[in-house]
């Protein structure tokens, strides 16, 4: 009897005593197990938005001094008048008022030298003035002397490359070199005034220093009906 009351307590205690039922492990040691998603960082940042494209700036001439020189050359055109300079060589066989009328000739180099101020950054007013480098035969006339006032209007003008149109108005007051003389021959040579339009590309190779070329016309209507088809080129310095 009271073996059997040994057994039947003993029982119980050791069922208790074994562990439980391990989880099933997975048939393939190579078999992936999924893992779950990591939280991203605190510390790590955020992917930034694309900034927009800058517009550079570097090349635009608003408030700067200028100052530039150019070579110009081109070709004159040149209706007289009864009283104007000869534009031709004189014909002895031809009274003074039936001379040549219309001609057309190469026009003698030239300095171009002219100071500027960017108001805005697409509008630069200048004051210029032009020295021929040799005179003019076959109206007589000595180096041309001009001065003048303009302004330059650019497209794209914070641009490295940029165009220009470039209207002005200036005074013609060179003389006569006296070389040629005819009986009855007493050409006016008037102070003239100039109309001058241009345009031509501009190309900025630092914010202080630039290179152009222009083709255009410069026209006088006092001294005779003239007109110079020209082109110049030249550089130009910016400060500060």
């Amino acid at each position: 009897m009271f073996l059997a009351l040994f057994v039947s307590l003993s029982l119980p205690a050791r069922a208790a005593d074994k562990p439980a039922d391990e989880p099933a492990q997975p048939t393939q040691a190579n078999e992936p197990v999924d893992e779950p998603a990591q939280a991203p960082k605190a510390d790590e940042p955020a992917d930034e938005p694309a900034q927009p494209t800058k517009v550079d700036k570097a090349f635009g001439h608003l408030k700067q001094f200028g100052l530039r020189v150019g070579l110009v050359g081109g070709y004159n055109m040149i209706f007289r008048y009864d009283q104007s300079p000869l534009c031709a060589p004189y014909d002895a066989a031809k009274s003074l008022n039936d001379q040549q009328k219309f001609c057309g000739h190469a026009a003698p180099l030239a300095l171009d030298i002219a100071a500027s101020f960017a108001v805005l950054g697409s509008l630069e007013p200048y004051l210029f003035m032009r020295l021929g480098l040799a005179g003019e035969t076959q109206t007589d006339t000595l180096p041309i002397k001009v001065i003048g006032a303009g302004t330059r209007i650019y497209t794209m003008s914070d641009s490295a490359f940029k165009i220009f149109i470039e209207p002005a108005l200036a005074y013609e007051f060179e003389g006569s070199a006296g070389t040629v003389s005819h009986p009855g021959y007493n050409p006016q040579y008037k102070k003239d005034l100039l109309i001058h339009l241009v345009a031509g590309p501009q190309i900025d190779v630092a914010r202080y220093v630039g290179f152009y070329a222009n083709a255009g016309l410069t026209t006088g209507i006092l001294r005779a009906i003239h007109t110079t088809l020209e082109l110049q080129a030249g550089v130009q310095a910016r400060f500060p």
